[in-house]
């Protein structure tokens, strides 16, 4: 399996707008795509699961 990192940069972090277009790129490919924040680890193509981590910058 393959593992890339990346890191959000925005200064506003995932607001619901960036959210969502994370989403929408996400379900796009067929790969599991998760995104971690503070130990806690959600779908990237669940707009409720990125908002759930309430991920700001860095």
């Amino acid at each position: 399996m393959e593992e890339q990192t990346f890191v959000i940069k925005n200064k506003l972090g995932l607001h619901a707008r960036a959210a969502g277009l994370l989403v929408r790129t996400a379900n796009k490919y067929k790969a599991e795509i998760s995104i971690e924040k503070d130990g806690m680890v959600a779908n990237a193509k669940s707009i409720m699961g990125v908002m759930m981590l309430a991920a700001a910058m860095g």
